[in-house]
């Protein structure tokens, strides 16, 4: 297990950090865009049974809100969200039990707002004003905080952090994440934003590395409604796509809107 993550990270790294720095805009979100598809497909995988309408719709809705928060004026992506809720709610009518169909409404909702709608964040922070710098920052801050959590956890684990939801996590495995989104704040600043405070990007370590460790309990949370370990399998040692963006997701949108309102 150890060995296959291992391995998978030192594959994708090289590419990870060229389509990070150098790819040109349109590529980064065209490359994004097939990660939500994949993200998408996986969810909609594991609701599947739930659904009384066929999962490829939300699928569909999905992508579109993806897509529209990629590609198009802001005052669009309401629109698919809009027009996709009346058509999802319009199909859940048919459904003998209105408890069943209304849940339908509720899942797909959810996964078209958690992947379709948060994962294109990312392509925006990279997009705006120094985003190149922000991108590396939510990466650094959510990779090193993972791996100071998978290390410190193996090593000194001993108290369970939230059993119900995921058994494996421990409370010195946060500490341990903490410790990696502090490090991966400092590298960020030191490498794209000396200018900046230390401070101001230790506390945005702090508060990126909290969302980025509900992220990922917030999706083990979903893969447990669901009875599901991974939430695909397509990159060994470590699950399926999601279980990769989940500790990416917040911390993204959150990077976006402060430099938005903060610069």
């Amino acid at each position: 297990m150890l060995r296959a993550r291992l391995l998978t990270v030192a594959l994708a790294l090289p590419p990870l950090i060229w389509l990070l720095s150098c790819a040109s805009a349109l590529l980064f979100s065209s490359v994004l865009l097939a990660c939500t598809a994949l993200g998408l497909y996986e969810y909609f995988s594991l609701v599947h049974a739930r659904l009384s309408f066929s999962p490829f719709f939300g699928f569909v809705w999905g992508i579109s809100v993806a897509g529209a928060v990629l590609f198009l004026p802001a005052t669009a992506v309401g629109a698919v969200l809009a027009i996709g809720l009346f058509c999802c709610l319009s199909l859940s009518l048919r459904n003998a039990l209105p408890i069943q169909g209304i849940m339908s409404v509720s899942d797909s909702l959810l996964g078209v707002l958690y992947v379709g709608f948060l994962t294109p964040h990312l392509a925006l922070v990279r997009a705006a004003v120094d985003g190149i710098g922000w991108v590396f920052f939510v990466f650094l801050v959510a990779m090193l905080g993972d791996t100071g959590g998978y290390i410190a956890g193996r090593m000194w684990g001993r108290h369970k952090l939230i059993p119900h939801i995921s058994p494996g996590k421990t409370v010195e495995g946060s500490v341990g994440s903490v410790v990696g989104n502090l490090a991966g704040a400092g590298a960020a600043w030191g490498w794209f934003f000396p200018q900046r405070s230390l401070l101001e990007f230790f506390f945005l370590g702090l508060v990126a590395g909290a969302l980025a460790q509900v992220g990922d309990l917030c999706e083990s949370a979903i893969k447990r409604a669901f009875g599901a370990k991974d939430s695909g399998h397509i990159l060994p040692g470590h699950g399926g796509i999601l279980d990769r963006l989940d500790s990416l997701l917040f911390p993204g949108v959150f990077i976006y809107y402060y430099t938005k309102i903060w610069g």
